[in-house]
């Protein structure tokens, strides 16, 4: 088999309920890289799905370069001991059906798949502001509310070895029962849909997804009405943190996911809700993703080391 020193290369795709990326990695450095509406295989007859996906992995794969292996990090739940994603509320298209095993089958390679958020997790460690952590604490605020562990570079697992989907814990506030079934759920209070729709509501007008962070910061400082609303996320944002951060103890904690990109505006209402008495302190040490949307994609790239410290 083709090695990395012989000119091989590796793929990492991000699955995600809005966005999907696909990147191609050489010696762990993007020489590639593709994005496109996940919607765009929905209109995909299902048998053909994967074939599709993997004709879009062949397409990016650069002259002369052979393809080694792939990792996928998908928006969950993901079943790490069977590989597929069993996730029909944002993820509907790859949902229960052998993904890896096709994707194999297509590219004739080895397939990895974990959930997105362990996939930015490992991105980070690897490549980005998570490297020399010994416990990193990743969190994607996108489509949903993705969070990972990595202890010493490996993700927390349950008991029966699934990973934990700790965007799905009572957080409390005012929010209608969340598709998992809770009430109060941190994923329908933190997730990029609950800042959209408010920032909507306030101007009906402005495509969200078209402005940039500057474009916020100005109407932020000439609109109270929009400063509170990023105000109000980030305190729907902090009180799950304020959870995990007690439980988990990491040295660090990395935000990832397209509301991310907010986070000069939401940081003070999410530093408002961790404010906490003295000896209850939790680890402030709280940054936005260093590899910003590529995170997933590349961590994806990088699952085959799980395989590796296994």
């Amino acid at each position: 088999m083709v090695t990395e020193k012989e000119g091989g290369v590796r793929a990492g795709i991000d699955l995600g309920g809005t966005g999907t990326r696909i990147v191609i990695m050489e010696n762990q450095q993007q020489i590639a890289v593709a994005a496109m509406p996940t919607a765009l295989f929905d209109s995909v007859p299902d048998a053909m799905r994967s074939g599709r996906l993997a004709q879009k992995v062949r397409e990016l794969l650069p002259a002369g370069k052979r393809l080694i292996s792939l990792g996928i990090g998908a928006s969950g739940p993901v079943n790490n001991q069977t590989g597929i994603i069993e996730n029909n509320d944002t993820l509907a298209a790859f949902s229960y059906f052998p993904l890896v095993e096709q994707m194999q089958q297509h590219l004739g390679v080895p397939v990895n798949i974990d959930n997105d958020a362990v996939a930015a997790a490992l991105g980070e460690y690897y490549l980005g502001a998570g490297r020399g952590s010994q416990r990193l604490l990743m969190v994607t605020l996108g489509t949903g509310v993705g969070v990972a562990l990595l202890d010493n570079g490996k993700p927390w697992r349950t008991a029966s070895g699934a990973h934990p989907e700790a965007g799905h814990i009572p957080v409390g506030g005012d929010s209608p029962p969340c598709y998992c079934g809770l009430e109060g759920c941190w994923e329908s209070l933190a997730a990029r849909s609950w800042l959209q729709k408010a920032l909507h509501a306030t101007w009906r007008d402005e495509p969200y997804d078209d402005l940039a962070l500057p474009y916020y910061q100005q109407r932020c400082e000439a609109d109270p009405d929009v400063a509170g609303i990023f105000a109000r996320y980030g305190r729907h944002v902090g009180r799950g943190l304020n959870s995990l951060l007690t439980l988990y103890g990491p040295d660090i904690t990395l935000l990832s996911g397209s509301a991310a990109h907010f986070y000069p505006l939401f940081q003070p209402g999410m530093a408002s809700a961790l404010s906490r008495a003295a000896g209850y302190a939790v680890n402030k040490q709280i940054l936005p993703s260093q590899l910003g949307d590529s995170a997933g994609a590349l961590g994806a790239a990088l699952l085959y080391r799980l395989e590796r410290a296994a």
